[in-house]
């Protein structure tokens, strides 16, 4: 799943607060939600039936929107890391680190092993969900809950994608990044954060969950800032160190070095009206922390500056 491939298409906050999100969504506490993963850690056979399955829902969904090509999806040449569900928790290691449960409820994919306590040097080496053993990173979301019920995606698509004019650079090791507003209580740029339904790609996209058809999946997009300073892999905030391209796809000059877009698509099953992530109506977001081998992901991103 990680053939650089070439798009020929083109596409282009609030303060913050403690992470509680909606009151009403339920704070999650068995055992799998305090960072123990709900798979076995080492059971190669289970991973692999997991990524199998994960592969075979983006595949049966992939084409599905129909309207990608309309909305320059994913906008220029990109390789995509295909994981399935790893766990969930009440934790958030960026906003919250060493503050077990304080945060609202999170569904991660990717590492197998996170909690309030981990850092980029731990997620090294770990075990993964993902198509690409040596991406050992963490990406998490807001757990998608109806009524008292947290919902499990069916698979997760990452892309990463060239969306400047000149060169990328692989993403630095130990980086940290936030996408989307955790605390929003209004529309958030759909460019940054939506929903769909039909598939990745979707053309249509909504601030809240929408009702889907039946027969369609229920698509979440984050799309990640790709411009660095160069000097800090995190900020006070989580935010202040990175920026996004312009459509042209330049970086500001105070965020000169360019990365590869990180996007994270999760699918779910259509749901009944009411289902609310975890963080609020209108607050879906991502956070990302690199557990790359930084030799693989280097030969990666190489490939997107020599795709045509």
């Amino acid at each position: 799943m990680a053939t650089t491939q070439c798009d020929t298409t083109r596409r282009p906050a609030a303060r913050e607060e403690t992470e509680r999100g909606d009151p009403k969504m339920p704070q999650v506490r068995s055992s799998e939600e305090r960072g123990r993963v709900v798979t076995s850690r080492r059971a190669q056979t289970s991973r692999l039936i997991g990524l199998v399955g994960a592969i075979a829902a983006v595949v049966m969904f992939l084409t599905v929107g129909g309207s990608s090509a309309a909305r320059n999806f994913p906008g220029g040449p990109y390789f995509t890391v295909v994981c399935g569900f790893s766990h969930r928790n009440n934790d958030d290691p960026i906003r919250f680190p060493g503050q077990p449960g304080r945060s609202h409820n999170h569904t991660y994919i990717g590492n197998r092993d996170v909690d309030a306590s981990t850092t980029p040097a731990t997620l090294r080496s770990g075990d993964t969900t993902c198509d690409i053993e040596r991406d050992a990173s963490t990406y998490w979301v807001p757990t998608v809950f109806v009524g008292q019920d947290p919902i499990t995606p069916l698979a997760a698509v990452v892309y990463y994608t060239k969306r400047t004019t000149l060169p990328v650079v692989a993403l630095p090791v130990g980086l940290k990044m936030l996408a989307g507003n955790p605390t929003a209580h209004h529309h958030q740029p759909r460019e940054i954060a939506s929903w769909s339904c039909g598939g990745v790609g979707g053309q249509r996209r909504f601030a809240a969950i929408p009702a889907c058809r039946a027969d369609d999946a229920l698509e979440l997009e984050v799309r990640f800032p790709n411009c660095w300073n160069g000097k800090a892999t995190d900020s006070p905030n989580h935010r202040r160190h990175m920026a996004y391209s312009t459509e042209a796809g330049a970086c500001p000059a105070t965020h000169p070095v360019r990365l590869p877009t990180i996007t994270i698509v999760l699918l779910y099953p259509s749901l009944p009206k009411g289902a609310r992530p975890a963080s609020g109506t209108f607050a879906a977001h991502a956070d990302f922390m690199n557990g790359w081998e930084q030799p693989e992901l280097e030969r990666l991103t190489a490939g997107l500056n020599s795709a045509r």
